[in-house]
């Protein structure tokens, strides 16, 4: 926590000090601050990769942080999957397991995600091509084809919560829905690598604190890495 002080002024108990969107935390991670939660994450990499075929990190967990900024919407922007969308085919690539630190409402900052759009992004992959594209053109290849994903990832669309939430939508024959991670102390989300997600505003008056680590399968972890 000194770290985080020194690098953004922040202080716990003085709200008006989380100004700042904190991010790189390397240094807190490498002190080995998470490392406890590295038997549960390890746990359910060897049951949905297998035991002995995913890289294991030498430290576990990467802290997320969203200080309230009081205003909450469906977001439209930063929409995106964490790797080449070819990679999702096939064997499990990647568990990415969210932890939950702190009690987690609606509207808390929690991350959004669209409910079945991994069918869609796996369906997409299929599709021969003589590039495989990269997530942002994979976003604007799949926006031009489905009205619903154009409309959510447009900045002036009304009545975002009720169309997007409520509502939800059909993407290459899939049904969708933007849902958000919310829950108690302690509770893990497991997500699907192919399915789009963003960062989402806090509405709330105090922090979403969560924990994220993505566990790669070895030949994957070595293709992202090259």
């Amino acid at each position: 926590m000194e770290d985080t002080r020194r690098r953004f002024s922040l202080h716990r108990d003085r709200p008006e000090t989380w100004t700042e969107r904190p991010a790189q935390f390397q240094r807190f991670t490498q002190s080995g601050a998470f490392d406890g939660l590295g038997p549960y994450f390890s746990a359910i990499a060897d049951t949905l990769i297998g035991p002995d075929a995913w890289n294991v990190p030498q430290h576990f967990g990467v802290p997320l942080v969203t200080f309230p900024d009081r205003v909450w919407d469906v977001p439209h922007s930063l929409w995106h999957v964490d790797q080449p969308p070819h990679l999702s085919l096939g064997a499990l690539p990647v568990v990415r397991t969210f932890v939950i630190l702190a009690k987690l409402e609606s509207r808390g900052g929690g991350t959004c995600y669209i409910e079945g759009s991994h069918r869609a992004v796996m369906d997409f992959a299929k599709e021969p091509r003589t590039q495989t594209p990269h997530s942002g053109e994979m976003k604007k290849l799949l926006a031009k084809e489905e009205p619903w994903l154009a409309a959510l990832f447009a900045r002036n669309v009304p009545d975002r919560e009720r169309r997007f939430m409520l509502e939800g939508g059909e993407v290459r024959g899939v049904q969708v829905k933007v849902k958000e991670i919310t829950g108690e102390p302690g509770d893990a989300f497991i997500m699907q690598p192919a399915m789009l997600h963003t960062v989402a505003p806090n509405a709330r008056a105090t922090p979403r604190l969560m924990v994220v680590q993505a566990l790669a399968r070895h030949d994957v972890f070595t293709e992202l890495m090259a």
